[in-house]
């Protein structure tokens, strides 16, 4: 039911955001794909699937866990939280400013809103020896690698987050094995993801392998030079390389608030010289949505809507709303 954009590496998203937004929490046959490198299917070895822990923090001990070993011997613990993919709407974002963008021409059906559960990352690491102490943090990373399959432009994929928001008791950051109450599919990191709330999609590690603590952000090209807000003056990737904007522009992390129209419905009405419409969407961003307005008059007047759905911190809003537009 997705509408398919590259086959290989293959990524693909839902053709219609009236069938997506019908669902609070998106069935896995509308939950969109993303991917640098083939789908590796893990199935026949996942029990001795192995993550190895390690780094650069006093009391940490190399150390690793099985697939088996972290289903069994840790608390599960689910967590609503909405996916959402760096390049969503990016096809929009080329209409509105008439150039052209790096990267899969996405719409606006790169977001999938799941029930995840898996081990909480928090109590693996500090089972692996990292201290509790919220101020031995700071400065550190948490650096998530997959070596499953070799990426587009790099031999491995990989990511990381700050250390604080992983040890964060309210961070709810997981080492998942399920969505929606079913073991995740292959396409999205079967045995292992990582799942980040709050973040964007590209540091949700899939068929993460390794976590490692480090001083230094993680090496991989999709976190130091990829998914980068480069500046208006950056025309070029040879002029970004040349004068090493990339390590000038911080990496994208954490989501920002955004709002996307999937439906608008025209209502009956007596009225000649003004219509009124029902429209509906979704609305998204690191924090609980408090309200979403909507305007038909180019932002001059604004009309709070009723926000239908949201589920703990970390979801996606629903909302609908009515809206008269005067005829010309």
């Amino acid at each position: 039911e997705l509408r398919v954009l590259s086959e290989s590496p293959y990524n693909a998203e839902p053709p219609s955001l009236v069938e997506l937004t019908k669902h609070a929490i998106t069935p896995l046959r509308l939950a969109y794909a993303r991917n640098h490198s083939d789908i590796k299917d893990l199935k026949s070895g996942a029990e001795k699937y192995t993550v190895k822990i390690d780094g650069e923090i006093d009391g940490i001990k190399e150390t690793s866990i099985t697939f088996k070993d972290l289903q069994e011997s840790l608390p599960r613990k689910e967590v609503v939280a909405a996916l959402i993919c760096a390049g969503n709407r990016r096809a929009k974002m080329a209409e509105k400013t008439g150039r052209g963008v790096q990267g899969i021409n996405w719409s606006e059906g790169t977001i999938s809103n799941v029930c995840w559960a898996g081990a909480p990352l928090r109590d693996i690491l500090i089972r692996a020896g990292v201290p509790e102490d919220s101020e031995s943090h700071k400065g550190l990373h948490a650096c998530f690698a997959s070596n499953i399959a070799p990426c587009e432009q790099d031999s491995w994929y990989g990511g990381s987050i700050p250390l604080e928001k992983v040890m964060s008791e309210c961070g709810d950051v997981l080492l998942a094995y399920e969505m929606n109450g079913e073991p995740l599919t292959a396409d999205h990191g079967f045995p292992l993801r990582v799942v980040v709330p709050g973040y964007s999609g590209m540091r949700w590690v899939k068929w993460v392998d390794r976590i490692t603590i480090s001083h230094k952000e993680s090496a991989n090209f999709y976190q130091q030079k990829d998914y980068k807000m480069l500046p208006d003056c950056v025309t070029s990737k040879a002029m970004a390389d040349s004068q090493d904007w990339w390590s000038r522009v911080p990496a994208m992390q954490h989501l920002g608030c955004n709002s996307v129209v999937a439906n608008v419905k025209r209502l009956p009405s007596t009225c000649p010289e003004e219509v009124t419409v029902e429209v509906s969407g979704y609305a998204y961003s690191h924090c609980p949505i408090s309200r979403v307005e909507i305007s038909a008059d180019g932002g001059e007047n604004w009309k709070e809507t009723k926000i239908t759905y949201q589920e703990g911190k970390w979801s996606w809003a629903l909302w609908e709303g009515e809206i008269n537009i005067e005829l010309d």
